[in-house]
C-alpha cells in the first residue's frame, strides 16, 4: 500500500462515542480484532464526546496496552461532528475510515471502502439506500419517514442529489485531499456529514456510494423534535456559511 505524504501509519479508525458505557467494550473488542488482524499499518483513535457516564474510562481501560490505539476526551458534550472533525484533525493515516461505536455497520466493510480509495476515489460513503446494500434490520417506521423528510430539505437547500444517503455512519477519506475541508468545517451536530460532501462536491473530489451491510442499532441519539429543528437550522447555515466557497485549491 502507498504512503502519501511520507505518512507511516496505512489507516487511522475513528470511532467517536458519547454514552456509549453499555456496549462501548465489545464493539470496540471486535474493532480491534480486525485491525490486529490487518496486513496495513494502523491507528485507532476514540473520540469520547463529554460523556456523563463511563464510556471514557472502560474506552481507556479497553485500548490499555494497545500502543496503536488511544483516547480523546474532552468536556462538555459538542457534538458528533464536532467528535469526528477532532479524531479527524488528529489522524496520521493515509486513508482515514470514521465508524459510529454501535457498529450498525460493521468494520469489515473497511476492506472495500479502503479498494475503492486505491483505486482513485477521495471520499467513499457508505449508503444504506445502495441497491447493492444488504439491510438486515429496519429502523423503527418513524424514523425512516423522517429520513424521507430531511433528504427532501437536504436536495432543497444544500442540493446533493447525487447521494441517496448521507447519514450512514460509515465513510471513508483520502486524508491529505479531505482534511482542508474538515479544517474549514463549522457544523458540530449530526449534519456534519453534509457540510463535508457540500465542501466535496464544490471542490470537485471524487465521491463514490458504496453499498454497505446494515443493521439498525438501538440507542440512537437523535431527538425527532430538536433533530428536526436542529436540522433545518444547520442546513440553511452550511449554505449561509460557504456560500462563496469555490472549492480547496
Amino acid at each position: 500500500m502507498s504512503t502519501a505524504n511520507q505518512s507511516t501509519i496505512d489507516i487511522s479508525i475513528i470511532v467517536p462515542t458519547y454514552n456509549e458505557e453499555a456496549r462501548v467494550k465489545p464493539s470496540l473488542d471486535v474493532v480491534l480484532d480486525y485491525l490486529r488482524a490487518c496486513d496495513s499499518s494502523w491507528e485507532l483513535i476514540v473520540v469520547d464526546d463529554g460523556s456523563s457516564d463511563a464510556t471514557a474510562s472502560i474506552v481507556r481501560s479497553t485500548l490499555a496496552g494497545e500502543r496503536r490505539a488511544r483516547l480523546i476526551n474532552y468536556v462538555p458534550n459538542r457534538g458528533k461532528g464536532y467528535a469526528v472533525r477532532t479524531g479527524f484533525l488528529a489522524a496520521e493515516g493515509e486513508w482515514v475510515v470514521f465508524l459510529d461505536a454501535d457498529l450498525s455497520t460493521p468494520i469489515e466493510e473497511t476492506d472495500n471502502a479502503i479498494m475503492l480509495l486505491e483505486a482513485g476515489d477521495d471520499i467513499v460513503v457508505g449508503s444504506r439506500a445502495h441497491p447493492g446494500s444488504r439491510i438486515e434490520r429496519q429502523p423503527p417506521l418513524f424514523r425512516r419517514l423522517a429520513s424521507s423528510v430531511f433528504d427532501q430539505a437536504r436536495f432543497s437547500i444544500v442540493g446533493l442529489q447525487q447521494f441517496s444517503d448521507t447519514q450512514c455512519g460509515f465513510k471513508a477519506f483520502r486524508r491529505d485531499v479531505v482534511r482542508p475541508l474538515y479544517e474549514r468545517a463549522v457544523i458540530e451536530r449530526f449534519m456534519f456529514d453534509v457540510e463535508i460532501l457540500y465542501l466535496a462536491e464544490r471542490s470537485n473530489l471524487r465521491l463514490r456510494e458504496m453499498p454497505v451491510r446494515w443493521a439498525d442499532a438501538s440507542g440512537s441519539k437523535v431527538r425527532l423534535l430538536s433533530g428536526v429543528y436542529q436540522m433545518f437550522r444547520d442546513l440553511v447555515r452550511i449554505r449561509w456559511i460557504h456560500r462563496d466557497f469555490e472549492g480547496i485549491e
